[in-house]
């Protein structure tokens, strides 16, 4: 049942624009949720780094019920006038959000530090409580991001007074406590699944021969060490029983594709598709018999939970908080930079050594991802402390 009464403001970090629409997508899902139960208005300022634009450009739009504020601003050198600036932004699309759906009585930060201030503001000055959804890696130590004496001290200061701090993994929450990140409230939440792969029916059983695996990710090397995969895969090229497809774009993209050619690897059973939407990825993964990811570090990537609600089993390793889904039932796990362990693993699945329930893994995770669980969820959870405001 949707309350009218309650009216949720995001202030997003990261949320896809102009320039990335992939960037903060599950921000993005949290939001359209959400606003199945309670109005939701999203804030999300972008410095514009293309130039194109003189002061501040506002621009309001509904997407998936959602009031959708962004705010594109130029910045400047000078560290108080970028502050200021950054400020100007984010007030020019809360006023925006209050024109369009009125007063808000709770406010969800979506990654920290500098949003997390802004929702200090109203809570002091204000009353309006605010509670913290934070999904960046840089609090892990093999990341070691997170530093700075006044950026600890005040990240520190922001999340003991919220109302709650959630985030996807126990691995996060643990290594945010670990860096004195206390909060009374910590919860673990889940990420959305995107409708097309609520909706979508696998027709897996209708393949035959060879399997299909898939890898998805934002070629970003470092962490997701898309070219291991690559290394590994020509160490199968005397197989023929099986087709890979890369899904996804990002810095290491021509520099990964490069060393597939370089390698040898065969065109007509390895695949490079470049960016997907979401429903162009669901419809690439309905047939798909695995989803290999073989990051360096990671938290907990949002593309799993989508497997799942294919019912396809993930072959990844055992950083972050991936330990804390993938096991036995649903997927294998390795250990990161092992690429002959990687390539073996493989091979196991393919040679039918390794098996699934994937009709069970499906229906778990349609039950437990889907925007209608979740959004209940997150509303449940704006009620209990809206009503302090």
């Amino acid at each position: 049942m949707s309350d009218n009464k309650l009216k949720v403001l995001y202030l997003a970090r990261w949320y896809p624009h102009r320039y990335d629409p992939m960037l903060g997508l599950f921000v993005h899902r949290h939001a359209a949720a959400a606003s199945r139960y309670c109005p939701v208005g999203v804030v999300y300022t972008h410095v514009d780094t293309e130039k194109s634009i003189k002061g501040f450009e506002v621009d309001y739009q509904m997407e998936d019920g959602v009031h959708v504020v962004r705010v594109y601003y130029n910045t400047s050198a000078n560290p108080i006038k970028k502050a200021l600036n950054f400020w100007k932004a984010n007030r020019l699309g809360i006023d925006r959000i209050r024109h369009e759906m009125g007063a808000f009585n709770i406010i969800h930060v979506h990654i920290l530090t500098r949003l997390g201030l802004v929702a200090l503001y109203y809570k002091w000055l204000k009353g309006i409580p605010f509670l913290i959804s934070e999904h960046w890696s840089r609090y892990l130590p093999l990341t070691n991001g997170f530093n700075g004496f006044l950026r600890k001290a005040l990240t520190r200061l922001v999340v003991k007074n919220a109302e709650m701090v959630t985030v996807v993994t126990q691995n996060m929450m643990n290594a945010m406590k670990a860096h004195r990140l206390y909060n009374k409230n910590y919860r673990l939440l889940a990420n959305v699944v995107d409708e097309p792969f609520l909706n979508t029916m696998s027709k897996r059983d209708k393949r035959n021969g060879s399997k299909k695996l898939l890898h998805i990710s934002c070629f970003e090397d470092a962490s997701k060490n898309v070219s291991g995969i690559v290394r590994a895969l020509s160490k199968l090229t005397d197989r023929n029983d099986f087709e890979f497809h890369f899904i996804g774009d990002g810095i290491d993209f021509a520099r990964v594709t490069n060393l597939a050619s370089k390698l040898k690897l065969d065109s007509n059973r390895v695949f490079f598709h470049g960016l997907m939407d979401s429903r162009q990825i669901a419809t690439e993964m309905v047939d798909a018999d695995l989803l290999v990811m073989f990051s360096n570090y990671e938290n907990f990537p949002v593309v799993i939970n989508e497997a799942f609600c294919m019912g396809v089993p993930v072959l990844a390793t055992a950083v972050g908080g991936i330990p804390e889904r993938v096991n036995d039932s649903n997927g294998i796990l390795i250990q990161p930079a092992d690429e002959e362990r990687l390539a073996k693993a493989i091979q196991d699945f393919l040679d039918g050594h390794i098996t699934f329930d994937t009709k069970s893994l499906m229906q778990q995770s349609r039950k437990e991802f889907s925007a209608k669980a979740i959004g209940g969820e997150l509303c449940n959870i704006y009620r209990q402390f809206a009503t302090k405001s």
